[in-house]
């Protein structure tokens, strides 16, 4: 008899239970597939990394070095250190690589080197993950030059410098543990060791190189780098560990992840509301099958099993089937991965990791299902049988008194007064329309910051018109004052920056020698949003960014010294602000231009520009690149998008299925709501109908408590986007050196068309659920 009350129940309400059925299945799958990219995520990252064998601490270095001393050093630290071995890189400009039809890689903001591939570890791999061979007269591209210039496997790609000129013919494409991710400013294109020969005579920029080390399994990186400064080895660059490495990888990734567990997690919130609103509904059905259980003798627990049943059921069938559905949906968002990390994703680690979403959703569920089932304990048989009981077991009237008001009209204060006196009731539908906007608003407000200009300033770069990078050729000091000449004398300019980012030798919290990658300039020119503190504006002074100043960094405030090496001399500078910054393991610092170069570790040049009003930012970038071929000339939008590329397009899909989900939820919450408050309301719609009130009077009531309601939630959504959101990402970014961010809204998107987009689906909702109810035949309730 149990399980038959219990089928009869399903079979009574389809509506109902299909409804609370695909939010909770919706739940699952958006659980599952966030621990499914987790887990793909993670399997990828392993395989590639045992595949590539990738350095532990990688060591840039452009000038001359002794390999024999290395060499040396290798042996004192055998404790340590397994292997070492030094990439020679070969600089490539862009404008001098040419492919299709005529175009070349001139605009990319990437340092290109060509390079053989290794022999001891940190390989350069093929889409199967496979080590790299490459034939006489062929290259392999990164993939990130395919994605960004459309390559195929057999184009042309040629090599034009002044004194070396050569065609490739692309035979394959470059996983590269190291540089993969677009935020990796280096990218190594594979030549075969006898074409490499050949450039190495021609060269024409000067050789960098890659000095590597695999350390052992119980091997110190900081005892390692430690020493590695104290000897004094090459160290003119950037020295980058394998946690920066594998968190480039993962980044975008990651990131989606992590909007995905925001949005699974809220759709579990709106399942737990959707179940409320089912059991009131239910209550209001069930009163006399409530009373005939009680009178015949049931005992509270078996009458609550009754309904505890059938949540169970759909818990357990929700979470099969969106367990299942997962890994179908998981596809929409593991391209980048199967494309930069791993084409085999079969691992069995998602299987199990995936299995945390369905048990969580059932758990959580079936414990708010007891909590709201404990309203049957308060119900006695006589009140279930006599049917005067409503919500927490109180008798209301609820009358639809008519009211004069000169301003709103008799139908709009009915509407209005309904939903004053019934909100408690109505709270539930507010509180979903709330969740159901911030799902919509927040992914859509993290696309647009990271896709506008303003998302500069978490890069490290004042925001402007345009961007100079003058790139490293042997007149690059010519170059970079010949321009800055110009742009003095032309009169569409109206402001520029010059910039210079060197190495220095910083020292850290123990004393010891650390590398800081610091620009030099005026930086009151084109200014940053500081977390703490101002821009550098006098000798002496030192901003730095969030990572470096933070515990895990230097551990500095506002007013704290740091030591630099100028020109091998000690100089002391006071931290006046802490910036954001994402690039360059978002380790960097910037001081005023008195500080002084370092000249043989300078490592690029930048001017910043912003034209006169009126003068077309188009026309001046195309004119300053052709006068400087060597040069890269970009807005800020083109820069942000060349490195974050991958990211940002991840996230349009995540903006569009987000909008998908709440605009699902949306209708199936008001569906269920109006079914549930219409069920209530049967007797009073049966005698507003008596007295000859229209069809189309009594749905426009209904009409305008819920839109009344909807306004209400989307302007709360809204705000709630405006500051939780932020909060939100700032946490998920904090690692990346992110510790603030102020999400860019768009008015016209999150105030027009998303309200509106949500206006038309409730409105057709209320009006299709109205139009069932107010339109049966009144007679059927007038007698009962």
């Amino acid at each position: 008899m149990f399980w038959k009350i219990v089928l009869n129940d399903f079979k009574r309400k389809k509506v109902i239970t299909l409804s609370v059925f695909i939010l909770m299945t919706m739940a699952v799958i958006l659980g599952s597939s966030a621990t499914n990219i987790i887990a793909n995520l993670i399997q990828s990252i392993t395989d590639l990394k045992e595949k590539a064998s990738p350095a532990d601490i990688a060591q840039m270095h452009a000038g001359e070095y002794s390999q024999a001393s290395l060499d040396r050093f290798t042996e004192q630290n055998q404790e340590h250190i397994a292997m070492q071995e030094t990439m020679t890189l070969l600089p490539i400009e862009g404008f001098d690589i040419q492919y299709g039809d005529n175009k070349t890689f001139g605009g990319t903001i990437q340092d290109i080197f060509f390079v053989v591939q290794n022999k001891k570890f940190d390989f350069l791999l093929d889409l199967n993950n496979e080590k790299l061979e490459v034939g006489e007269g062929e290259v392999a591209v990164p993939i990130h030059f395919m994605v960004e210039h459309d390559l195929q496997v057999g184009d042309t790609l040629t090599v034009a410098t002044q004194e070396y000129t050569k065609a490739f013919t692309i035979s394959d494409y470059v996983r590269d543990y190291e540089m993969n991710a677009a935020i990796a400013s280096s990218k190594r294109f594979v030549v075969n060791p006898a074409d490499y020969e050949g450039m190495l005579e021609k060269q024409t920029g000067t050789l960098e190189y890659i000095i590597e080390f695999k350390l052992k399994e119980n091997g110190s990186a900081q005892a390692v780098q430690t020493a590695y400064i104290e000897a004094g080895l090459p160290a003119n660059g950037p020295t980058v560990g394998a946690m920066v490495f594998m968190l480039f990888n993962a980044m975008s990734d990651v990131a989606i992840a992590m909007v995905i567990v925001v949005i699974g997690s809220l759709l579990i919130v709106i399942s737990a509301f959707c179940i409320k609103l089912t059991f009131l509904a239910t209550m209001d059905e069930d009163l006399r099958e409530i009373g005939v259980m009680k009178a015949m003798g049931l005992c509270k627990r078996d009458i609550r099993g009754v309904y505890l049943t059938k949540y169970r059921v759909m818990a357990l069938a929700a979470g099969l089937l969106g367990y299942l559905l997962s890994f179908g949906a998981v596809q929409l968002f593991s391209g980048n991965m199967r494309l930069f990390l791993s084409s085999d994703l079969t691992g069995n680690l998602k299987f199990v990791l995936s299995l945390v979403a369905p048990l969580l959703v059932y758990l959580m569920i079936m414990l708010y299902c007891k909590k709201v089932l404990k309203r049957i304990d308060a119900i006695t048989a006589v009140q279930a049988l006599r049917s005067d009981i409503r919500e927490n077991g109180k008798s209301k009237n609820y009358r639809f008194s008519l009211m004069n008001n000169k301003f709103l009209g008799t139908n709009l204060s009915m509407a209005l007064r309904d939903v004053a006196v019934r909100f408690k009731l109505y709270r539930l539908l507010l509180g979903i329309f709330i969740v159901s906007t911030f799902i919509v608003i927040l992914p859509l407000n993290v696309y647009n910051t990271m896709n506008s200009p303003d998302f500069s300033t978490y890069m490290g770069i004042g925001k402007s018109d345009m961007r100079i990078d003058v790139r490293k050729t042997k007149t690059i000091v010519q170059d970079f004052q010949r321009l800055q000449e110009e742009l003095a004398h032309d009169s569409d300019i109206h402001t520029f920056a010059a910039y210079v980012t060197c190495y220095y030798q910083i020292q850290n919290t123990e004393g010891a020698w650390d590398y800081v990658l610091l620009e030099t300039g005026d930086f009151s020119v084109f200014p940053l949003q500081y977390l703490q503190g101002r821009a550098p504006m006098r000798e002496g002074e030192i901003a730095l960014s969030y990572a470096n100043a933070s515990a895990d960094g230097l551990h500095k405030n506002i007013g704290d010294e740091v030591v630099i090496k100028v020109g091998g001399v000690d100089t002391r500078l006071k931290v006046c602000g802490i910036y954001q910054d994402i690039t360059n393991g978002g380790k960097t610092a910037k001081a005023h231009s008195s500080l002084g170069l370092n000249e043989d570790s300078i490592l690029w040049y930048i001017v910043n520009i912003d034209v006169v009003p009126g003068v077309e930012i188009r026309e001046k970038m195309d004119y300053y690149q052709k006068s400087y071929a060597t040069a890269q000339v970009n807005d800020i939008r083109e820069y942000t998008r060349q490195t974050l590329g991958n990211l940002i397009d991840q996230m349009g899909k995540v903006v569009l299925f987000g909008g998908l989900v709440a605009i699902l939820i949306v209708v199936l919450i008001t569906a269920l709501f109006l079914k549930m408050l219409l069920s209530k309301d049967m007797s009073q719609i049966a005698i507003m109908r008596s007295i000859g009130l229209n069809t189309k009077t009594i749905r426009g009531h209904y009409m305008t408590g819920t839109i009344t309601i909807l306004v209400l939630g989307i302007i709360v959504g809204v705000i709630a986007s405006h500051y939780l959101g932020g909060l939100i990402v700032s946490m998920a970014m904090s690692s990346m050196g992110v510790a603030s961010m102020q999400l860019i809204e768009v008015p016209w998107q999150t105030w027009l068309v998303c309200p509106l987009i949500l206006l038309v689906v409730v409105g057709l909702t209320v009006s299709v659920c109205c139009r069932v109810t107010v339109e049966d035949d009144i007679s059927v309730v007038l007698r009962s």
